[in-house]
């Protein structure tokens, strides 16, 4: 394809959206997403997320060597409400961290299922581990997004589980409106 028709494509598409989104009773352009977490709480996240890299950086490796392996998810439950607090950031480099957390943890529920339907055939070893590294990209800290939160105020890690449970409520209202991007 040109430029010229990718650029008609994705005007046609961006008018079948607004068209679904007005059929479905909601506003033709999404709202969005909220940024409700300050950035002390965001920063303690970010470093609740580091032991995530590492399984992450491991995954890769098993992967790189042609291999699948199945894992426990609900042992990483920590990590995806980590991760889904942290999409709503005020921080955009925070939220890029949240990211990068949440895709990781959709890949291994996508091998996983694979694993459980017998269709690990289908899987496209190289292209989850590009995945995977790109993930692991977004998880890492670097100087923007130690830019992001220097001089932020540090929560004791005892004060975080409050902290989420105070701000999950206003998150979940919004997840389950689905009003936003």
């Amino acid at each position: 394809m040109t430029n010229a028709e990718l650029r008609t494509d994705n005007t046609r598409l961006a008018e079948r959206l607004r068209q679904i989104r007005i059929e479905q009773g909601r506003k033709p352009e999404p709202e969005p997403r909220p940024k409700v977490v300050d950035i002390p709480l965001s920063v303690a996240l970010v470093d609740r997320l580091q032991p995530l890299k590492v399984i992450a950086v491991k995954y890769a490796g098993v992967l790189a060597v042609g291999q699948i392996t199945r894992i426990d998810i609900s042992k990483l439950a920590k990590y995806e409400e980590a991760a889904k607090v942290l999409r709503y950031s005020k921080g955009f480099w925070c939220g890029l961290h949240g990211l990068g957390a949440g895709g990781f943890l959709q890949i291994i529920r996508r091998v996983n299922e694979a694993i459980d339907t017998g269709k690990t055939d289908e899987l496209d070893i190289n292209g989850l581990m590009r995945k995977v590294h790109f993930s692991i990209g977004l998880m890492t800290k670097d100087s923007a997004l130690s830019y992001e939160i220097r001089g932020a105020t540090v929560i004791a890690e005892d004060d975080v589980d409050t902290a989420i449970a105070d701000v999950l409520p206003e998150i979940n209202k919004y997840e389950e409106d689905d009003s936003y991007e």
